[in-house]
């Protein structure tokens, strides 16, 4: 077959205002996700750092406003900080920046299947984005906590339901029209000779978690519509004092919100074996079952949602079942875990920042893992559910672990997306920083809620000296965690204007390294259509791979 030659000329990022705003360019549309993505980071790390302030010391801290208590004030910002951090930042760092940006690159596409519907669901995010902005004008402070528990949700209290719906069904909107974008473009739209099993990892992970998206997303949307029924329109499906059960709520949210943590770390994964493979010069150990892995992980995590509800008053016998299911998951993630070891086993290992990154993400994420058994024995949840033990078992395995992951894949493909090189120096000490800071925390939020008994989501607390110090030293971890972060943000914008990077400083053979300019051209590809040798593969470091790069 002949080969069509395509001009290269100019960057993927050569465009006007007008040009951005109207794009289908799955490039300029997943920077769009990224950037938006990372401006709620930023706001959602604010607002975790008021939380510390509020807790560094036994009383409210933070003033009354415009007629509200400081006590609405912090769960305002409770529920911000977890809802945004989590849904804009977890989930659409990855599923909308990375995956958009990737996965066309890493099968040899032009685009994505659908590049209107990509625009489209972008747009829905961004619409849910301002709303989100709207929440912090007093009188429109959502305060109902991020899960948005019926039936306190319908209390007036808890501030405009109708916001917090119509942003969840935005939201919803967007992560559906982009998982069918995902899943249609990883089916149909691969280069000729690039099958399933020569798939990136990475890969693999945006496809799970579309999956997830795609069969989970229904359900989140069910809970607010009848939420939204109850409040408005005189329903009665939360309300027990009118034959409602509030338990149906639990059940349609966490049938969502279990299996969502997966996408927020299935593409970490991804990312992590991208970075040990190609930093360890060593083809994936045991690839086959490492996709596998995935997408069990990604069938397992539907069988698990009870788990959040053991002290609900659901059944015994729907207890025990969850119990079991839960710890099932941990046979796919150790099958992964043990692989990422035997692939650097007497490798000659390149310790840079984003291996670090990836290192420190594996760490925080074994942490958190281990720390989750006790979450499944029902006999310990029942007291440990509501301490603070939970907060920070939750943000070793999700928040530090994807963080981690994504600031390696920032790191990784930098040079690649920006043609320029990032600082080395910045980048290790951001890592360094954020991994004391970060371990100083959140050790000692567990400590609190396992053997101090210190409860979550509390404001205030009793001036017990013990707790008082520990609470400081949680707000200390935080402010180094901070400093960290923001050399790594530093890091980022200086280095546009760095040394121009090599074509393919990693020597990766995956496509998106191997056949694409630096920084990426228009079109993505030198040539194309994209066809690769048959013995080609994207982990496939063995003697005269450089052939095909």
């Amino acid at each position: 077959m002949a080969v069509a030659h395509v001009p290269t000329s100019g960057t993927w990022y050569g465009a006007t205002l007008k040009e951005w705003i109207f794009t289908t360019d799955h490039k300029k549309i997943g920077m769009l996700y990224f950037i938006t993505s990372l401006v709620f980071f930023i706001v959602a790390g604010l607002f975790g750092l008021i939380i510390r302030f509020e807790q560094s010391a036994p009383g409210i801290q933070l003033p009354s406003l415009f007629g509200q208590e400081g006590t609405d004030l912090y769960n305002y910002i409770l529920t911000g900080h977890g809802a945004v951090m989590l849904l804009w930042w977890a989930v659409n760092v990855w599923m909308g920046g990375f995956a958009n940006f990737l996965v066309p690159l890493m099968i040899g596409a032009r685009d994505v299947a659908f590049p209107r519907l990509n625009a489209f669901s972008y747009w829905s995010f961004f619409g849910a984005s301002l709303l989100v902005l709207l929440s912090l004008i007093p009188g429109n402070w959502i305060k109902m906590l991020w899960t948005g528990y019926a039936p306190y949700s319908m209390n007036d209290n808890a501030g405009p339901t109708s916001l917090y719906v119509l942003i969840v069904l935005l939201y919803s909107i967007s992560s559906t029209g982009g998982s069918v974008n995902m899943i249609t473009t990883i089916v149909s739209m691969r280069a000729k000779g690039i099958g399933w099993t020569k798939l990136n990892l990475f890969v693999h992970a945006v496809m799970a978690a579309s999956l997830i998206q795609l069969f989970g997303v229904p359900a989140l949307m069910g809970s607010v519509i009848l939420l939204f029924t109850d409040k408005y329109l005189g329903t009665n499906f939360y309300n027990p004092m009118l034959g409602g059960d509030p338990l149906l709520y639990q059940h349609l949210l966490w049938f969502y919100s279990h299996p969502v943590v997966y996408v927020m770390i299935l593409p970490a994964f991804g990312v992590f074996s991208e970075v040990i493979s190609t930093m360890a010069r060593k083809p994936i150990f045991g690839y086959i079952s490492m996709a596998l892995a995935i997408y069990a992980i990604a069938f397992v995590g539907f069988w698990t949602w009870v788990h959040h509800m053991f002290v609900s008053g659901v059944p015994d016998w729907l207890r025990v079942l969850f119990s079991y299911t839960t710890l099932f998951v941990g046979v796919p993630t150790g099958i992964k875990i043990f692989n990422w070891v035997a692939t650097l086993h007497k490798a000659s290992i390149r310790y840079n920042t984003p291996m670090l990154f990836t290192f420190g993400g594996i760490l925080m994420f074994l942490i958190g893992g281990l720390t989750g058994i006790p979450n499944a024995m029902v006999s310990i949840d029942l007291g440990i559910s509501d301490s603070l033990f939970i907060v920070g078992h939750f943000h070793y395995v999700l928040g530090m672990a994807l963080t981690f992951g994504a600031f390696s894949g920032i790191y990784y493909w930098y040079p690649k997306v920006t043609g320029r090189m990032y600082s080395e120096g910045l980048g290790k000490l951001s890592f360094w920083l954020m991994l004391i800071g970060a371990n100083i925390m959140f050790f000692f939020q567990m400590y609190m809620g396992m053997a101090e008994g210190m409860p979550r989501r509390y404001p205030d607390y009793p001036p017990i000296p013990e707790w008082v110090q520990l609470m400081q030293i949680q707000t200390v971890g935080a402010l180094i965690m901070t400093v960290g972060i923001l050399l790594s943000l530093i890091n980022w914008i200086k280095s546009l204007k760095g040394p121009k990077a090599e074509e393919n400083p990693w020597k990766s053979p995956s496509l998106e390294w191997s056949m694409t300019t630096t920084p990426i051209g228009p079109n993505n590809f030198k040539k194309f259509p994209v066809e690769v040798p048959e013995d080609w593969h994207p982990y496939a470091y063995f003697k005269g791979y450089h052939a095909h790069v």
